[in-house]
């Protein structure tokens, strides 16, 4: 067994200290960018892959 997986509770958890800490900055995570940190922490996907997306995403928007 992996000691290293955390529950889905504990992720749950983290990403509501992320939300928490952002909503104080006046900027609360919206059901996407949640999503996108679950999936980072689970490995279905990567910070790299995420910012990549986003970067893409921007340049075709605004060059």
């Amino acid at each position: 067994m992996n000691n290293n997986k955390q529950t889905e509770k504990e992720i749950q958890e983290k990403i509501k200290k992320v939300d928490g800490a952002m909503a104080q900055e006046g900027m609360p995570l919206t059901k996407e960018l949640k999503q996108r940190i679950y999936n980072c922490i689970i490995g279905k996907s990567s910070t790299e892959i995420e910012r990549k997306k986003i970067l893409e995403k921007y340049r075709g928007i605004y060059g």
